[in-house]
């Protein structure tokens, strides 16, 4: 007989998975993992009609209730539940999928409570019908239909390139730039895309290039002067695996009026482009009204992201944000710029604040805007707010549903608070929805902290050859003492503090022979305000022998926020301290600041149940 959604809310056992929707918690086998609201209630569906067929109406309607989502919703929650009670993905022993109907909830479901009186076995709480009869939960088991597997499709990804400036005039050299990011932004409005930086795709031979970062699909454009005063504009999109071009326009307008052009831009890749990508449109976003607030904010973007172009940017979006307040990407592009000026340029504490009141400026007048909403968060978690930025976290999810974006979104914070397995349950689940995100490649800190090292490779290819990858390689090398690969790597990078540090160290040198360099290194990364930045780094300095250092910047991480428990007992990195009583000491702290985190984390699910 199925219970009701009220008697198992109280909790439930599926085989040897203990559940506990109002904890929003699985146990299994000594493990506990925490559930978002959204895939439980999905569980608890499912339990309630064990047994049956439950369609994806029935899903959506109890789950959802009046929110409209997509299928693809259903189907995620459907494969994070059989990875967290360890479905069998061959067999589906668990939750069965039926082909074109809906699931199955096959495995026994048993209601759990406290111990009833000493006449019944405590193990189990039984089910009292007409007659006293005392009935347990059986198992309904059916044969095994031929099926297809119901893991979440992954996202369409797109790569939009540099246009190529065929008007043989300088003074519009910026739109290269400027016209793919704008097609690009508007791209990221679908749900359905994974919309690649421009500079993802090597222009010189961009279909291989693509075919080997594993792009779906590639979008190229030219401008030109027609008849003097009009700008025309070629664009095409291309299926990169067929090699055949899937959807291509010509758009003309005024040379002078670029927002004439942005608005026949938008409508070509609303009506056009995302239709080709077999993709939808989300929201439209906020348009421009300012035709010099616009070419400001134009030529910002074909700025790039070193200290004196950064500064020149800022000078160029506010005032274009003091021409036209109300065009959010504007906002948003100003908020990056005082994020960098703040964080690695002389901008400090006081450009940080200017970046997260443009960020959240930005998601005010575009909810819609992911980016925005996911920058808010960054300056939570570096500020050492991780209750704040969890909860912030937890409305991503709840608001963009399973973006790749708010998976990780919610990894980090999970990550700053040392709730290390959730974060890399996060992980997974953004790597499952999008494959070769480059964003994800700080994922493989959360296996590295852990000392699970046989994962941390796989996240870090998806970024191969940037600045973050190649220090997260030699970090990942150093755990392993492997001198000889760290080395290779590092002389790889360009010359900077961390280089002058581990290039002398990784060929021997010791002791004086490292004061310069090692205080440089020091100075250099002590002006971070992000405090997981010391904590990652703090290996270097302890594998040169600059314990102190090394001590001094893991206190500095867990002081500012970054918890570094359990993380200090499962990284190897730390190995050779943990008898020392001043690491003791730190671990302490970090100890506290974990359990403040999982309190508040637990406190906020129980609320929200």
């Amino acid at each position: 007989m199925a219970a009701s959604v009220e008697d198992l809310k109280s909790g439930f056992r599926i085989g040897d998975c203990l559940v506990e929707p109002r904890q929003n918690r699985i146990v299994r086998g000594g493990t506990e993992s925490r559930v978002e609201r959204r895939v439980m209630d999905v569980l608890v569906c499912l339990a309630s009609h064990a047994g049956e067929v439950v369609s994806r109406e029935t899903l959506n309607a109890q789950v959802w209730g009046d929110v409209v989502v997509t299928d693809q919703a259903v189907t995620n929650c459907i494969s994070e539940l059989r990875h967290l009670l360890g479905d069998d993905r061959s067999t589906h022993r668990i939750i069965e999928t039926i082909p074109k109907r809906g699931y199955r909830l096959t495995a026994p479901v048993q209601r759990d409570s406290p111990a009833p009186p000493p006449v019944q076995p405590a193990s189990w709480k039984r089910w009292v019908v007409p007659g006293g009869i005392v009935m347990l939960a059986a198992a309904l088991l059916a044969a095994v239909w031929w099926w297809r597997a119901a893991s979440a499709p992954t996202l369409t990804s797109v790569a939009v390139l540099k246009f190529e400036n065929a008007a043989g005039d300088e003074a519009l050299s910026y739109l290269g730039l400027a016209l793919p990011d704008e097609i690009a932004t508007l791209l990221t409005k679908s749900r359905d895309l994974a919309v690649r930086p421009l500079s993802y795709v090597d222009a010189g031979n961009p279909v291989a290039s693509a075919r080997a970062r594993g792009v779906d699909h590639i979008v190229t454009g030219r401008y030109y002067l027609e008849d003097g005063d009009r700008l025309g504009l070629a664009i095409e999109a291309q299926h990169v695996a067929q090699e055949r071009v899937i959807w291509r326009t010509r758009i003309s307008a005024p040379s002078a009026d670029l927002l004439a052009m942005r608005a026949r831009l938008e409508e070509s890749v609303q009506q056009g482009l995302l239709p080709a990508l077999g993709a939808r449109v989300d929201a439209a976003g906020t348009a421009p009204g300012d035709a010099e607030a616009y070419r400001l904010y134009l030529r910002s973007l074909e700025l790039p992201q070193q200290p004196n172009p950064t500064v020149r940017a800022i000078e160029l979006l506010e005032r274009a944000v003091a021409l036209e307040p109300r065009f959010a990407p504007a906002w948003q592009a100003l908020g990056i710029r005082y994020y960098a000026y703040g964080t690695w340029g002389e901008g400090g504490a006081d450009a940080r604040e200017r970046s997260l009141a443009a960020h959240r400026r930005a998601l005010e007048l575009d909810p819609a805007l992911i980016d925005a909403a996911r920058n808010i968060l960054t300056h939570r978690v570096e500020a050492g707010d991780l209750e704040g930025a969890y909860r912030d976290a937890r409305k991503l999810l709840d608001g963009f549903g399973p973006k790749p974006e708010a998976h990780f979104s919610l990894s980090y914070v999970y990550r700053y608070g040392g709730m290390l397995e959730e974060a890399q349950r996060q992980c997974e689940l953004a790597l499952h929805r999008d494959p070769l995100d480059p964003r994800l490649r700080s994922c493989a800190y959360s296996y590295l902290y852990a000392g699970k090292l046989s994962r941390v490779l796989d996240y870090l290819k998806l970024d191969e050859g940037s600045y973050f990858v190649q220090w997260a390689t030699v970090l990942y090398y150093l755990r392993l003492d492997d001198r000889e690969a760290a080395l290779h790597v590092t002389r790889q990078a360009a010359a900077e503090p961390t280089r002058g540090l581990m290039e002398p160290c990784l060929e021997g040198a010791r002791g004086a022979a490292l004061d310069d360099v090692a205080a440089a290194f020091v100075q250099h990364w002590k002006r971070s305000a992000d405090p997981e930045a010391q904590y990652a780094l703090a290996p270097m300095l302890a594998y040169c022998g600059r314990a102190e250092d090394a001590l001094r910047f893991l206190e500095h991480a867990v002081d500012s926020g970054f918890c570094a428990y359990p993380a200090l007992d499962q990284d190897p990195a730390w190995t050779q301290f943990r008898d020392q009583p001043e690491f003791q000491r730190i671990r302490v702290k970090a100890m506290a600041c974990h359990d403040r985190f999982r309190k508040a984390v637990e406190a906020f699910d129980a609320a929200a149940d």
